[in-house]
């Protein structure tokens, strides 16, 4: 059997003239936050309040699968959005949340290299030139030179305002 708790709550005018006990949680229903009373101040402290942007949460998300290509990505309620994966070679990578403008950061870190886990010697170039809303091309070297290798992972991480 499940409960269900109700917290005193009133609106933002009444709850201004409202002294609560110590440690009393009331519910301000004008702007939906949470106030903490100390028994002195009249309102009580503001503690949690979306209204006021004190809060981002997390609105979307995805795991990493096979089915998605093992991208993830988690979106908050202002925009900020985090996304990466895992990819090989050089090429595109295609973004699996379209962020709002090209003023994002991309960060792009060795993985392996054929059956070498964990390399340091691949060069990953971001070629930011050609970085769009949905995508940005990766360019990998083996070695710090030599040429562009298809076998070569890497884990990829944007972050920045989603469209």
């Amino acid at each position: 059997m499940s409960r269900q708790i109700q917290i005193r709550r009133g609106s933002a005018t009444s709850h201004n003239n409202f002294i609560g006990a110590i440690g009393e949680i009331t519910v301000d229903t004008t702007n939906w936050t949470l106030r903490v009373h100390d028994g002195i101040t009249p309102g009580g402290h503001v503690v949690v309040s979306d209204a006021a942007g004190i809060i981002d949460c997390i609105t979307e998300m995805q795991f990493p699968s096979a089915e998605n290509g093992y991208t993830w990505y988690r979106k908050y309620n202002s925009g900020w959005t985090e996304q990466g994966g895992t990819n090989n070679g050089t090429g595109p990578i295609m973004l699996p949340i379209t962020m709002a403008d090209t003023n994002y950061t991309a960060i792009a870190m060795p993985k392996a290299f054929d059956s070498f886990e964990n390399v340091g010697c691949l060069t990953i170039n971001l070629l930011t030139h050609s970085k769009t809303t949905s995508s940005f091309n990766v360019q990998v070297r083996w070695n710090g030179g030599g040429a562009s290798t298809a076998d070569a992972r890497f884990d990829w991480v944007v972050y920045g305002r989603a469209g």
